[in-house]
């Protein structure tokens, strides 16, 4: 009986004892919740803040690269146009070339032409 009552007084001390250190241990916790909700809340504020800054740095970046893509097209489309300008001027300055040099040989056919003509004229 002794020992039936000194067990059950030890078990129901160590249930009050547990119930209180729970009590405590809940307010503690409660405290220590307040606390991780506010980290978890600045925390999610600043991944927030990041993913705006890394969206807004994606858009520059891709409208970066449509203008670098936009002025490459401009400068090929310029490199092109002079060398077609630059081919058509070489062209052209071909075709004078020969132009003059079939003026050149037409005058000379025709002086020879003139002087056989004299020459036949005079016999």
């Amino acid at each position: 009986m002794k020992y039936k009552t000194i067990i059950l007084t030890l078990a129901a001390t160590s249930l009050v004892a547990s119930q209180a250190f729970a009590q405590t241990g809940n307010e503690f916790t409660q405290v220590q919740r307040d606390r991780q909700d506010s980290v978890e809340t600045a925390t999610h504020q600043e991944a927030l803040v990041q993913n705006r800054k890394d969206e807004t740095r994606m858009a520059d970046a891709k409208l970066d690269r449509k203008e670098t893509k936009a002025k490459a097209k401009e400068a090929q489309r310029v490199e092109n146009e002079a060398n077609n300008a630059a081919r058509e001027s070489k062209n052209a300055l071909k075709a004078e070339r020969k132009a003059q040099k079939s003026r050149k040989q037409a005058n000379s056919q025709a002086e020879k032409a003139s002087a056989a003509r004299d020459k036949s004229n005079k016999n």
